[in-house]
């Protein structure tokens, strides 16, 4: 009798430690995470819309006041490739390492880790308007758009890939 009650005051103390954990834990999406779990994720922060899929697009989208949030898709497996932010309408916002306006902005949406890896990112290269950053847990283009700035997360193992994708759009027509 009395190992029952060991064992089962053992079993529900682990249980209330891993509901805390999972409780107090803030859940994140980044690419290569499936949609549904960035589509909950965005209902979560206050600064991001709504996600809707757009066909046209292949993926999730939405626009609040002046953020503009999206994340692109694989359409096999609903697995985010890449998302990004853009800003428009304020000139001090600027997707830049050392913007502290737009780390804080990464760190309201994601969290500090995201936006320290960035802060702390190597600048890779640019082309044409996009600039290329590595961190250490992901990569990151930005670049100054019409009106505003624009932010994307990418894999890192694919970073040369978009640098590649970048070049060739140079000079070949591209769809964007």
């Amino acid at each position: 009798m009395l190992k029952s009650y060991k064992f089962n005051y053992l079993f529900n103390a682990t249980l209330c430690a891993i509901a805390v954990i999972l409780a107090v834990t803030p859940a994140n999406a980044f690419p290569e995470q499936n949609i549904n779990t960035v589509v909950k994720w965005a209902k979560t922060r206050p600064e991001l819309p709504i996600l809707r899929y757009n066909s046209e697009a292949h993926g999730y989208e939405g626009t609040k006041e002046k953020l503009y949030f999206y994340a692109d898709v694989t359409s096999q497996n609903g697995i985010v490739t890449k998302e990004g932010i853009t800003v428009s309408g304020d000139s001090s916002l600027k997707f830049a390492t050392k913007n502290a306006k737009a780390v804080k902005l990464l760190q309201n949406i994601y969290n500090s880790n995201i936006a320290n890896d960035f802060q702390k990112s190597r600048y890779v290269t640019k082309v044409g308007r996009d600039q290329f950053y590595r961190g250490q847990k992901f990569a990151y283009i930005a670049a100054e758009v019409q009106g505003g700035s624009s932010f994307q997360i990418i894999p890192l193992r694919n970073l040369q890939e978009f640098i590649d994708n970048a070049k060739y759009c140079q000079t070949n027509q591209c769809d964007l």
